[in-house]
């Protein structure tokens, strides 16, 4: 067999693992490894109020990314980041905890609306994630 296959990933994946986080607190946990991973001295989370839509936030100050990264790495889903940078963070030489390459879909355990704001070499970059539309582009096609 000559030919070459590619394999065609539907939107709605994002959706389905962010559902392999069993709880709210287990999908929490991941966003502070990537805070981890990013080389982050500092974690801080906000939980909203009890009964309201108040948004769960999680800041770090860890090396953040560039528009080129978010869209070359960060959305690649199921990247191994240890195939390509190693198993050593690259300022702190900490162990990276990152192994599946889906801890990007946590936020979507926890919440309709995922918001990614990061800032590397002085460039803010920021994607928004709504849950609902990755669920009904695969229905769109």
């Amino acid at each position: 067999m000559g030919s070459t296959a590619h394999f065609l990933v539907e939107p709605r994946l994002a959706a389905l693992l962010s559902e392999a986080y069993r709880s709210s607190e287990q999908a929490i946990k991941e966003l502070v490894d990537n805070s981890w991973d990013a080389d982050a001295e500092n974690v801080w989370i906000v939980l909203p109020k009890p009964m309201t839509t108040d948004p769960v936030v999680v800041r770090d100050d860890g090396t953040g990314m560039t528009e080129e990264e978010v869209r070359n790495e960060y959305l690649k889903v199921a990247r191994d980041r240890r195939a390509v940078k190693g198993d050593l963070t690259p300022m702190k030489r900490r162990r990276v905890k990152g192994r599946r390459g889906i801890g990007k879909f946590a936020g979507l355990r926890v919440a309709n609306m995922m918001r990614l704001e990061t800032c590397a070499r002085g460039r803010k970059t920021t994607l928004v994630i709504p849950r609902k539309d990755l669920i009904t582009a695969a229905a769109d096609h």
